[in-house]
């Protein structure tokens, strides 16, 4: 997953070390608690080596499995949920330039497309199991 406009060709299973510090700058003022997870897995968890990315993504990107160990779902969810309320309140206030906007967008759809690979994944899991 990257923050890039089109998610197309990104690997699914890799999520951006930009999306991560964009996510802890927009939340360290209003919501530091999250903010001070993300900064906790920013310094925990180790990029991912460019030659496993097969050169899809030339960005710096961390494993979702590994993300995921730090962060926890409810957090990942009360991340989405911080973001989309700033982007709520930006457009209710008219207080972000569209592209501001844009990149917020893309951002949350980020951190929506983590928390989908984490249900793929928690399914996958539950079936293998029974």
């Amino acid at each position: 997953m990257s923050l890039h406009p089109d998610h197309s060709y990104a690997p699914d299973d890799f999520f951006s070390r930009q999306t991560l510090e964009l996510s802890f700058r927009l939340l360290r003022n209003n919501n530091p608690g999250l903010a001070n997870a993300i900064k906790k897995a920013l310094n925990q968890i180790h990029l991912v080596p460019y030659d496993v990315l097969h050169k899809v993504y030339t960005g710096e990107m961390y494993f979702n499995a590994q993300l995921l160990e730090i962060l926890n779902v409810h957090t990942i969810g009360k991340i989405v949920s911080a973001l989309t309320e700033i982007g709520e309140q930006a457009l209710h206030n008219q207080a972000l330039p569209p592209e501001h906007v844009k990149l917020l967008r893309n951002l949350i759809d980020d951190w929506v497309q983590l928390t989908e690979w984490v249900l793929r994944n928690s399914l996958g899991d539950k079936a293998a199991l029974h």
